[in-house]
């Protein structure tokens, strides 16, 4: 079954707040994006395979949130959606 990330695909926005203040936090872009200089051109499930996370098992894609009030940084797990939640 294919899975897609709401937030990736611009059918849903970032709504988590700072754990600190409670700022709304932006969305900064894939965790996975981070990883290195040809990161953001590797297979989207690719690196799910041996990132540590239980993210391909869950079906969640990790964005980067950034406060722009604190300027923390955190990792915020999106649930992937089935075609049949469109």
């Amino acid at each position: 079954m294919d899975y897609l990330c709401p937030v990736c695909n611009g059918l849903a926005s970032l709504s988590q707040a700072c754990p600190q203040c409670y700022t709304p936090l932006a969305d900064a872009g894939r965790l996975y994006d981070f990883y290195g200089d040809y990161s953001p051109y590797r297979e989207i499930d690719d690196a799910k395979w041996d990132n540590g996370y239980p993210d391909r098992e869950k079906h969640l894609c990790l964005h980067t949130g950034w406060c722009s009030t604190c300027q923390l940084a955190q990792t915020v797990a999106i649930q992937e959606w089935t075609p049949d939640m469109l």
